[in-house]
């Protein structure tokens, strides 16, 4: 016991960081690698173009942030150094906003396969008679982050993937919506985090489809 922390405290923080780390690479390499063809040269000048995980993490989003917070039993969140891309130079085959939602898409749907082949793994795992308690709650831990990641970011709210999303799929007309929102963006969110119950109540999808993949491989 240091500072009132156990070891089970500092164990349950570090899973969590190392399940973060390996997700936001993914997700922010999926970001990069789809700017990148679509003609955008700044992810690869910035030397985004890699599963490398160092390179995407964010010293406070992605380490000491969600550390701090699984020591102190505060709700854990993160995320990963943001993959910059200049619109300007995607293919004319798709407009500008297609182009932007199509690099904001490929994030979560990387945290989308990420969850399904770590549940393919779980089974696996499973079926082979592998049930060390360590290794299947890091891999349970990865699920869970991977899925909720996904949720989180198609929310459509800026600066989310799903802000820009929602922007390709508005009309013309309704581009001062999208304007407040971009505007607004970080006191929504900065709301959704501190009114009361409001975060559990929106994340309830996350949690039934965690449970549902949990029933579906045995764990």
């Amino acid at each position: 016991m240091l500072l009132g922390l156990s070891a089970t405290d500092l164990r349950t923080a570090l899973i969590f960081v190392l399940c973060l780390v390996v997700a936001t690479a993914f997700h922010e390499f999926a970001h990069a690698i789809v700017a990148d063809r679509l003609g955008d040269p700044t992810p690869g000048r910035e030397g985004r173009v890699t599963l490398n995980p160092l390179v995407h993490a964010d010293p406070i989003g992605t380490l000491a942030l969600p550390v701090m917070a699984g020591l102190l039993h505060l709700p854990v969140f993160g995320w990963g150094r943001p993959v910059m891309t200049q619109p300007r130079y995607y293919t004319r085959r798709f407009s500008m906003r297609a182009g932007m939602a199509m690099v904001s898409y490929a994030g979560p749907l990387a945290n989308v396969l990420q969850a399904a082949v770590t549940l393919g793994v779980i089974k696996v795992l499973l079926l082979s008679g592998v049930t060390h308690p360590g290794l299947l709650e890091v891999l349970a831990t990865f699920f869970l982050l991977n899925v909720t990641l996904a949720f989180f970011n198609l929310l459509p709210i800026h600066p989310l993937d799903g802000g820009k999303i929602l922007a390709w799929m508005m009309p013309a007309r309704f581009d001062h919506i999208d304007d407040i929102l971009a505007r607004y963006g970080w006191t929504i969110l900065l709301a959704l985090m501190l009114i009361p119950g409001l975060l559990q109540t929106l994340f309830m999808p996350v949690r039934l489809v965690v449970d549902w993949g949990m029933r579906l491989v045995g764990l």
